[in-house]
């Protein structure tokens, strides 16, 4: 055989060795890729749209429980009487409907907490399909814990949730609403505050006139309905921060035997929510609550929330009205008659004229700077701020430190005046009846004293 053909057939059969060897390794891989393939499939546990689940089944060593979606909320129809959490019955949907495993384990049951007597069982089911995981341990380095899953032989880990060392809860603690009232804003009619016993506070909605009121000693004050809203605002939106004891017998365990204060939140459907404070202080970032529906004081729930969230068992009368006040305007009188320190200082107004007339001395308000200054001395005490509500004390209309005499333009008259009360502070009295405001005494005294802006007045206006 020449060379050339014999050199041609020993590289023909190298090539078929090469081909055979190369289709063998790809065979290799292909069957390595399939069985990735399979691994990575197998740790893919559930796949399912969380929307279509409407029911919930959970069997847990604390006990059994079966939550279902009626018209978008969730409802416990079995395993006792408690609100479920609306938002962890979603999140355990949403969860589980892409759970994926991060290895796969084998041996005892009991060894990873999946035993009969510690596992935790969750089944979800809607659409016709039905969905069941069983949870047991966290693991050793708490970055993961131990699941099976029905229609899947082996033993699954999964990452922790949140990487926290902790896996989904079971617990009823975990399952029942964190939500302090489950009123929404519009259901709420009344809202009383107690401390020692007594009401401190009383807020009620009149479903008639669709208005807040407070009892009939205040409707002489104008209701700032922004402030109620924000109240109501808070408490319909705050989850507690932890869940501790439920049906609690031991009172003193937390100081609600000598409780700081009660709110009693009332709703239009006639159920009222109890929130009992118990020992609290400005020391410190929560507060501790003893909540329970009506009268039911024995099914109770100890709940812990942030100090900072809860100022609303402090509330008095005195945050819900508009505490800046106004007695009638300088362009509303006729005449005004101003008397302190054993002084009298009467006014005459001439508002066409741009005039006014002091001791017959002419004051031109006309001129911007002179308008000012007696703009400034009027209003020192002519708008006021209250500091306090009490409608509890009587004082007497005796010795007042200052008096103001409105004649309005239709002769009728208004008589504005201030006694001590103490702590440099006066009662405030209108046509010699006490309105049950106390304000500060800063206008008789300092600075920003009535004495103090005539004397600007005097300067400005050129008047003796």
């Amino acid at each position: 055989m020449k060379k050339h053909i014999i050199a041609f057939l020993i590289l023909l059969i190298a090539a078929g060795g090469s081909v055979g060897v190369f289709l063998k390794v790809r065979d290799k891989k292909d069957e390595e890729t399939k069985q990735q393939e399979k691994e990575i499939a197998d740790l893919n546990l559930l796949s399912f749209d969380a929307e279509t689940i409407s029911k919930i089944e959970i069997d847990d060593p604390d006990g059994s429980y079966t939550m279902e979606l009626q018209d978008e909320k969730w409802i416990l129809t079995e395993g006792g009487d408690f609100v479920p959490d609306h938002d962890y019955m979603d999140l355990i949907c949403t969860y589980f409907s892409t759970l994926t495993a991060v290895d796969t384990h084998s041996g005892d049951l009991d060894v990873y907490g999946l035993d009969e007597e510690h596992v935790s069982t969750i089944t979800m089911s809607g659409g016709g399909q039905s969905y069941t995981v069983n949870i047991g341990s966290v693991s050793p380095t708490k970055e993961c814990y131990y699941v099976t899953v029905d229609g899947k032989s082996k033993i699954y880990s999964v990452d922790s949730v949140y990487n926290s060392g902790s896996n989904f809860s079971t617990h009823k603690m975990m399952l029942k609403s964190k939500l302090l009232v489950e009123y929404g804003d519009s259901d709420i009619n009344q809202i009383i505050v107690l401390k020692d016993e007594k009401v401190v506070c009383d807020l009620t909605y009149d479903e008639k006139n669709a208005k807040w009121s407070l009892p009939e000693e205040y409707s002489a004050f104008d209701l700032d309905t922004t402030a109620v809203t924000s109240m109501i605002n808070v408490i319909t939106r705050l989850q507690a921060e932890q869940m501790l004891d439920e049906d609690l017998t031991d009172m003193a365990k937390y100081g609600f035997d000598d409780p700081y204060a009660e709110v009693i939140i009332k709703g239009k459907d006639g159920t009222e929510r109890h929130i009992i404070a118990g020992e609290f202080s400005n020391d410190g970032t929560y507060a501790t609550f003893l909540v329970y529906d009506g009268d039911n004081m024995n099914n109770n729930q100890v709940e812990v929330y942030f100090k900072s969230d809860v100022d609303f068992i402090d509330s008095e009368p005195i945050d819900f009205i508009s505490t800046t006040l106004y007695n009638p305007t300088m362009y509303d009188l006729k005449g005004l008659s101003v008397e302190y320190d054993d002084q009298k200082y009467e006014f005459t107004f001439d508002h066409d004229q741009k005039k006014c007339f002091y001791n017959e001395q002419t004051i031109q308000m006309g001129i911007p700077n002179v308008l000012t200054a007696l703009t400034n001395y009027y209003n020192s005490f002519s708008i006021y701020t209250v500091k306090e509500i009490d409608t509890d004390v009587k004082p007497e209309l005796k010795d007042p430190l200052f008096t103001a005499e409105y004649e309005m333009a239709d002769g009728t008259k208004i008589v504005y005046q201030l006694t001590d009360a103490g702590n440099e502070q006066c009662y405030v009295f209108i046509d010699g009846e006490y309105t049950g405001e106390i304000i500060s005494d800063k206008c008789l005294i300092g600075n920003s004293s009535v004495g103090n802006y005539f004397d600007i007045l005097k300067s400005v206006a050129n008047i003796e």
